[in-house]
């Protein structure tokens, strides 16, 4: 009898002279709120910055995750790096950014918005499963615990360090 294998979904680095960019939403139905999640890393792995926001709830989960994509968009601007892959484990999103044409979904204007409003030398696109997102989407939850917005440059919360390590591989 066949047992199923689970494949382990790692973090892969990013070519030379870019950085990586993980992002996710979670929501707190509970509390009418959403969470934010995004980790900006370097070739080696190492952590550049992160950042927990919480939001108001939108009315879907696509639209959290848009706007999770947006805003690790303009966090990476903030920061002043150019060249980035953003990866996040919504592969509508995922699809929707990578898209030449503005996407007519409801969330579509926010993505719209956020490919014109940035200057960069490069950029790429790219979906991965829940398993290899494990950071940024902790650091969503975690979002539940912030007022408002909290950074770390070159950390994460230190309950959060298993989690990088695992995820990192």
């Amino acid at each position: 009898m066949d047992t199923p294998t689970s494949t382990r979904v790692a973090w892969h680095p990013p070519p030379d002279g870019c950085v990586k960019i993980n992002f996710d939403g979670a929501t707190f139905k509970d509390i009418n709120k959403a969470g934010l999640g995004i980790v900006i890393r370097d070739g080696s792995g190492q952590v550049l910055a992160s950042l927990s926001e919480q939001i108001q709830l939108p009315y879907s989960s696509d639209l959290v995750e848009a706007m999770a994509a947006a805003r690790a968009i303009y966090f990476a601007t903030e920061l002043g790096f150019s060249s980035y892959i953003l990866e996040g484990d919504s592969e509508l999103i995922i699809k929707a950014l990578k898209n030449e044409e503005d996407s007519l979904a409801p969330f579509g204007h926010i993505l719209a918005a956020t490919k014109t409003s940035t200057d960069v030398s490069c950029i790429s696109f790219s979906h991965i499963r829940r398993l290899g997102n494990s950071i940024a989407h902790n650091l969503a939850k975690h979002a539940r615990h912030v007022a408002d917005l909290k950074v770390w440059m070159e950390d994460v919360p230190p309950h959060l360090y298993s989690v990088l390590l695992s995820d990192h591989g």
